[in-house]
């Protein structure tokens, strides 16, 4: 299967078994087939962006080939689908689900971030949101007050009247944007060509129109999409501030964010460290982890850890630590020599062997437990 052909299947799958199946995004059923083809999506990414390498920071829109035009909308999708992940494990504690759904949320934002981004290094962006995305401080963290100008009070109707017409000039677009897709799709289907045959010329033109113009719009809906998460996020996390410390896990914020029992999990999906520069250069790869695999080795090695050091290693450690007692080995030699050169002297013999009998005597007047005649009846 050729990259376009599961690139549709991907996306046709989604739409069919997600987004019309009916399932609540709460159910096992709905966020197992989600994770499937988020699974799916990145694997296509990985092998878009690094095995092909389809798409280069030194090109422009004019260098892409048509078929390629789509798989920008990579991320975007996945922003898409990642904002819809839920906790469904019923072991896991109210505070802990959402902290796990805000980290899904912040991974999507960076999504749909890494998709403007690239839109905009190859010109695809309209100005009124390249303008807004290269004002943010952090471009894969951005804020609220950010995307529109916020009111600083209540009484501030200066900067919500700035808000206001924001929102406006940002809605009007949006339906110019849409109003041009409809009509390019509608030329498009009376041609009644299947998008992966080959085009003529003119069709082919017509097809790249309609690539680039889908791309623009999923562009203002990644906006629209990336405010909405936002307050959610906001949201979430003043509902975590405001719950009693008592009733937080045993387990600590850090296994909360790393310890992700839906599955989510940090060897694949991670976002916190951006996939993609401003530029599109593939920062970092996606590494699959054998699990299998490891617990084979784990079987068939040893039952219990192997030595970290030599025994030399640890003696040296030992003496610089001053653990081991020294000094006495010259006061044994010299007792010894003392008793070898005292054997031919009969006045010390003739002292020790007093001393033994009057202790004998001493013993024998004094039985064992004679001086102890407390308490006794």
């Amino acid at each position: 299967m050729s990259v376009n052909q599961e690139f549709n299947t991907i996306i046709t799958s989604y739409r069919t078994k997600l987004l019309h199946s009916g399932l609540r995004q709460d159910s096992k059923q709905f966020q197992d087939q989600l994770n499937e083809t988020i699974y799916k999506l990145i694997n296509l990414r990985n092998k878009v962006f690094n095995e092909l390498a389809l798409f280069s920071e030194n090109e422009s829109l004019d260098d892409l080939t048509t078929t390629s035009i789509k798989f920008l909308s990579i991320n975007y999708h996945l922003g898409l689908l990642g904002s819809k992940k839920q906790n469904v494990n019923n072991d896991v504690l109210p505070l802990e689900a959402n902290k796990l759904k805000i980290l899904y949320l912040q991974r999507s934002v960076q999504l749909y971030m890494q998709y403007l981004t690239m839109l905009d290094n190859y010109g695809i962006l309209d100005k009124l949101l390249s303008q807004s995305i290269q004002a943010f401080e952090d471009s894969m963290n951005p804020k609220l007050d950010e995307l529109y100008k916020q009111p600083q009070s209540a009484t501030d109707i200066n900067n919500a009247s700035v808000k206001r017409e924001q929102k406006i000039a940002m809605n009007r677009q949006t339906r110019a944007i849409e109003a041009q897709l409809k009509e390019l799709e509608s030329q498009y289907n009376q041609n009644q060509h299947e998008k992966d045959q080959d085009l003529s010329s003119n069709d082919e033109e017509l097809y790249r129109k309609l690539l680039i113009m889908k791309l623009k719009a999923y562009s203002y809906n990644s906006y629209n999409e990336i405010e909405q998460l936002l307050y959610e996020i906001e949201l979430l996390q003043n509902f975590v501030k405001m719950v009693p410390a008592d009733t937080v896990s045993q387990h600590s914020n850090k296994d909360a964010q790393t310890n992700d029992p839906t599955g989510f999990t940090d060897r694949l999906e991670t976002i916190n460290k951006p996939i993609l520069s401003k530029t599109g250069k593939v920062l970092r790869n996606f590494t699959l982890v054998d699990k299998k695999k490891q617990l084979q080795d784990k079987v068939k090695g040893f039952g219990q850890y192997g030595p970290t050091m030599s025994v030399e290693e640890f003696l040296e450690q030992e003496f610089e630590s001053g653990r081991v007692l020294q000094g006495g080995e010259d006061e044994l030699i010299q007792a010894q020599k003392d008793k070898e050169a005292n054997e031919d002297n009969y006045d010390i013999d003739d002292k020790e062997t007093y001393k033994a009998r009057e202790w004998d005597e001493f013993k024998e007047n004094n039985p064992r437990g004679s001086g102890n005649t407390m308490n006794r009846g």
